[in-house]
């Protein structure tokens, strides 16, 4: 079973990134979607009055509890109507949404987290998508951010983009592997840093490594690696744009929320950090 664990907070950008949810576990046999709900009251809430002058009283954490479940069922049955037979968990939690999720992952075994991003015309930012470059740092499993104009089309190709240096260091083999494997994707990888000259030895460990999923290569030559890597994935009409955030490899820059944001907000696909 594959375990989508969808971290909402009611905004739109949650709830769009919970229907792509819904439409890949239809896509996906024996899957499972958990909606997460993280309601966090400070000690200080519970003291101090908020800018109007309320306190934060039991009977008003009771209530709040309340309407968030009523909203966790809503969501659901928005979801049962894109995947009837979807199957489906609420979960509401009184810590913070990291260490909600990082919880979560250390009970039981998430295949993906899913995530929306806010655009830059969002009405409704999502606290959870301001988050989403903090949460894909502290995730040890891979994060799927759904841009805002990103809907579910079925995965058949998918850009990895990497610059060809350290590969060894950098590709997490096993967890490209993970997902690779339960998708049978055409494989593009992009070269994103062909204005240097590559290191033969490092594209040899790299075409060696990959062989097996029989990849094809490609060189960017982009001025503007974001919008190199964008343009291209939307010339080869792909689903999927693969960023290894991990150390020595250039997408460590994508865990800096300016650079990730503008590849999750000028993607028109879903990008998946993944990381070992």
């Amino acid at each position: 079973m594959s375990t989508y664990l969808v971290p909402v907070d009611f905004s739109k950008t949650a709830e769009h990134a919970a229907k792509y949810a819904a439409r890949l576990s239809y896509a996906m046999a024996n899957s499972k979607i958990i909606l997460l709900n993280a309601y966090y009251v400070s000690e200080y809430e519970s003291i101090l009055p908020t800018p109007d002058m309320v306190i934060t009283t039991e009977e008003h954490i009771a209530d709040e509890i309340s309407r968030r479940n009523k909203a966790l069922e809503k969501l659901k049955l928005k979801l049962l109507e894109i995947n009837a037979d979807a199957d489906i968990e609420i979960s509401l939690t009184r810590q913070t949404i990291l260490r909600s999720i990082i919880d979560r992952i250390n009970r039981e075994k998430i295949d993906l987290i899913i995530i929306g991003s806010n655009g830059k015309k969002a009405k409704e930012e999502s606290d959870i998508g301001s988050n989403a470059i903090k949460i894909s740092k502290s995730s040890p499993v891979p994060v799927l951010v759904v841009p805002p104009k990103a809907h579910y089309e079925s995965i058949r190709k998918a850009v990895l983009a990497c610059d060809f240096k350290k590969v060894k260091e950098v590709i997490p083999m096993q967890a490209l592997k993970n997902i690779l494997s339960k998708h049978s994707l055409n494989l593009q990888v992009l070269n994103i840093d062909a204005g240097h000259k590559v290191n033969s030895e490092e594209e040899h460990f790299l075409h060696d490594m990959l062989k097996d999923f029989s990849p094809t290569y490609h060189y960017s030559s982009h001025p503007d690696t974001i919008k190199g890597i964008v343009k291209f994935a939307k010339s080869e009409g792909a689903q999927l744009i693969i960023a290894l955030p991990k150390k020595y490899s250039f997408f460590e820059s994508l865990l800096h929320e300016s650079v990730s944001q503008k590849l999750t907000i000028k993607s028109h696909v879903p990008v998946l950090l993944l990381k070992d």
